[in-house]
């Protein structure tokens, strides 16, 4: 797997071992889906949700993105982000959070807790756990979005996401691809 756009073009990125349930975003998606927020990215706050090898978040950093978060609660997968964030040398842009991501999305809500704004939020839970659109879900009520920001969901046919989620934010969906057994849902946010 190889980094596919931006000052990282071409260089090649770990993934967790095999024996890990993981499926990495293909290169062809990953470009589709920078092509589609290419003019969003530069300097924003990118969140890795399910971030798995953490490819999303550094193809982010080399658009131009000023950070990523990467949320992931598996080990090994944990390893290969902080061996990518390595490789990268971009330690000083990154920050790895070892959560499950529906209880990251829910601690938002707790007086107290330590925030950030994102401007872009990426989303790819296991498909064969059906968590994309309960993560959609929390996402409508998450209180740490910065203006116009945007999130991208990638799921399965087999659960399809809604054109809307209203919490105490609205996630309109603005666009919708399909890659053959991929779905890529892009959704505004705002108030």
């Amino acid at each position: 797997m190889r980094i596919v756009t931006g000052k990282f073009k071409g260089m090649e990125i770990a993934s967790p071992s095999k024996n890990l349930e993981l499926r990495p975003t293909t290169d062809r998606v990953r470009e589709a889906i920078f092509d589609v927020i290419r003019f969003k990215i530069t300097d924003a706050v990118f969140l890795d949700l399910f971030a798995g090898s953490g490819a999303m978040g550094i193809e982010a950093i080399s658009e131009g993105a000023k950070f990523s978060f990467f949320v992931e609660r598996n080990s090994l997968a944990i390893k290969t982000i902080y061996s990518n964030i390595k490789r990268f040398k971009i330690a000083n842009q990154t920050s790895v959070i070892k959560q499950d991501v529906l209880r990251f999305l829910q601690a938002y809500k707790s007086p107290g807790v330590l925030r950030d704004n994102y401007d872009i939020v990426f989303l790819d839970p296991p498909y064969a756990s059906k968590l994309a659109t309960q993560t959609m879900m929390l996402l409508s009520d998450f209180p740490a979005f910065n203006k116009e920001a945007i999130i991208i969901a990638e799921h399965s046919p087999d659960e399809p996401l809604k054109d809307s989620y209203t919490g105490k934010t609205k996630l309109t969906k603005f666009k919708e691809k399909e890659y053959g057994d991929i779905v890529v849902s892009y959704y505004l946010v705002s108030p």
